[in-house]
């Protein structure tokens, strides 16, 4: 007999309370195949029967500003529900962060199991892969590689599913977002998605598989286009956040107040109108972005805020570093000639 999995933020039907619960199942299971803590995700009670599981989101929207000397990054918690976290900020290494989105952790309510930290999983992970550098783009990439260490376990557990999933078609399970600083190349920023797809087979019987994610290159911008902020949230079905770029553009109150209070404010606001966060320095860049967020901020809204600076690295900003410490990552340098995706600067 199977047991309920929980993964139900508040406000969803009970048709996505169903697929989120079997989503949770799904990604314990897959996380079990490479997890050191496999033992977590696999167990059974006493009684023989699978335990209940609960998923808790990072939810809410993360936002990023390349400026000349360095990367901004903060994010803001929606909360959901009572376990809800802001996107976390993941390091991985003196000039990379990654950012989460989606479901983080994965915990059963009687706490009679350690938690499983997808943060924890992704340093772990990232520890064993090459750090970035920039070579000569070929088909395979290094981002590729960072993004497919993920997936083939999501695959093996989801090929088990054969219930139909009421799951929202514009929806992603999780993101990452990779940003980082490349030797001899400069600042990027990657999104990596991670959605499902399912193919009715006889009757109720369907085929379920996590299909290759998608990676948008977000930063640089093509030639010609604006450099500004770039903006992901969590959930993305529903009622979407407003971008904070759409809300500086149409001078949406909370930012009009940010202009009229401070000269430095100000500047960075007309900066990032003109398309020109490149310009900024990032200190005002991420005081800014801070600011904003605050004004966006719900009452107890946590957030997180790191700097990534071209010369000195990453400074923890704001919120609390939550990622095991247990699972180191080294900063490591790609072979010459490693095949990637990126653009020639």
């Amino acid at each position: 007999m199977v047991g309920m999995f929980v993964l139900a933020p508040a406000g969803k039907s009970s048709h996505a309370r169903a697929a989120w619960a079997l989503l949770a199942w799904m990604i314990l299971a897959a996380l079990a195949l490479f997890s050191p803590c496999a033992a977590v995700a696999r167990g059974q009670s006493t009684s023989g029967e699978d335990e209940e599981v609960v998923a808790n989101l990072a939810a809410g929207r993360a936002v990023i500003l390349v400026g000349k000397d360095g990367i901004a990054v903060g994010t803001l918690e929606a909360r959901a529900e009572a376990d809800t976290r802001p996107p976390l900020i993941v390091p991985l290494g003196s000039f990379r962060v990654a950012v989460l989105l989606g479901a983080v952790e994965w915990v059963t309510p009687d706490m009679s199991r350690p938690a499983l930290r997808l943060d924890a999983e992704l340093r772990r992970v990232a520890g064993l892969l090459p750090g970035p550098r920039k070579d000569q783009a070929t088909a395979t990439s290094d981002i590729e590689q960072f993004g497919i260490a993920f997936l083939e376990p999501l695959r093996a557990v989801a090929a088990r599913l054969h219930r139909k999933l009421d799951w929202p078609k514009d929806e992603v399970l999780v993101e990452l977002l990779l940003v980082q600083y490349v030797e001899a190349y400069g600042p990027e920023v990657w999104s990596i998605r991670y959605t499902l797809e399912q193919e009715p087979m006889r009757g109720e019987f369907y085929n379920t598989r996590v299909p290759r994610p998608r990676y948008v290159q977000l930063y640089p911008p093509e030639k010609g286009q604006p450099h500004t902020l770039m903006e992901s949230s969590y959930p993305r079905s529903g009622t979407p956040l407003p971008l904070l770029v759409d809300l500086l553009k149409s001078n949406d109150p909370r930012m009009a107040r940010l202009r009229s209070a401070d000269a430095q404010l100000a500047h960075a606001a007309d900066q990032l109108d003109r398309g020109e966060s490149q310009k900024l320095p990032a200190n005002e860049g991420l005081q800014f972005l801070r600011a904003a967020l605050n004004s966006l901020a719900e009452s107890k809204a946590r957030q997180m805020a790191v700097l990534i600076r071209q010369r000195e690295g990453l400074e923890w900003v704001a919120g609390e570093n939550e990622v095991a410490i247990s699972a180191p990552v080294d900063d490591k340098t790609r072979e010459p000639g490693a095949p990637t995706l990126r653009k020639k600067p």
